[in-house]
């Protein structure tokens, strides 16, 4: 081959990859007018891909998603990455029963981040969200979730560390009363919540998803506040949330997956 040729082909399938990271799941139409690529040329590099082990057919018809063996190719591929790969399909269903986008999140080291979203296929989202994002621990319901269930010590290492940095939150966790006051209000509602703040026209709530005595990572909805109020979404939607976390929790066992130390990356 001549120095400087490149392999159509492999960009092709390299753009598929792109789009598909883009919107999280897709079909082959969406992915042909994202890609400039004809249908027919699409479907063949989804079925390589597929054989392949980078892509898997979403829950719903006709729709695609990139799978934990793209996340390897990464340099930031660590091995906390298999809690997405557990969860995209169990975070696929909810989001497709509830409507509301969802998004699943682990702790690093002063936020948490997330690891998978519905944002992208959710007809309700005004955000937008994507993979990666870093949710304040104290200004999100999935931070506030995390650290109302999570051991006690790792609490306070936590909420030091967040004192200590140029965080968001950083001020509100150096008053441990108002922090304190404010978890015992999750624990008792049950769920992480959140209401205007980083997005003022939205709300969430949160729950965990454990791992014997830890909290290995939590899920989300999102909803518009002038279209449902906290009690409302709390009522309707915490069903299927708890019910959602257990099933991850259920098939990470199922899988004998072992999580890996909290805050890795």
């Amino acid at each position: 081959m001549a120095q400087g040729q490149i392999v159509q082909g492999l960009v092709r399938g390299l753009s598929v990859l792109r789009a598909l990271n883009e919107r999280n799941h897709a079909t082959a139409l969406e992915l042909s007018r994202d890609t400039g690529l004809p249908r027919a040329t699409i479907y063949r590099l989804l079925e390589t891909l597929v054989r392949s082990g980078y892509v898997a057919r979403g829950g719903r018809r006709e729709t695609y998603r990139l799978t934990i063996q793209v996340r390897a190719l990464s340099d930031g591929f660590t091995d906390e990455a298999w809690l997405t790969n557990v969860a995209s399909p169990v975070l696929e269903e909810l989001g497709q029963e509830i409507v509301w986008p969802t998004d699943i999140a682990t702790f690093d080291r002063d936020a948490m981040i997330v690891r998978d979203t519905t944002h992208g296929t959710s007809p309700l989202s005004i955000n937008r969200e994507k993979a990666g994002f870093r949710p304040p621990m104290l200004l999100s319901s999935l931070g506030r979730a995390y650290l109302a269930w999570c051991p006690a010590a790792e609490r306070d290492l936590i909420l030091r560390t967040i004192a200590n940095s140029a965080q968001p939150d950083a001020e509100q966790a150096r008053d441990r009363a108002a922090v304190d006051a404010l978890l015992a209000k999750v624990e008792k509602k049950g769920y992480g919540f959140r209401e205007g703040g980083m997005s003022e026209k939205t709300g969430s709530i949160a729950v965990p998803v454990r791992w014997a005595d830890r909290v290995v990572a939590c899920i989300n909805i999102h909803y518009i506040l002038s279209a449902l109020t906290e009690s409302e979404v709390a009522d309707r939607y915490l069903p299927a949330m708890r019910q959602a976390a257990e099933e991850i929790e259920i098939r990470m066992k199922a899988g004998g997956f072992v999580p890996p130390e909290v805050g890795g990356d």
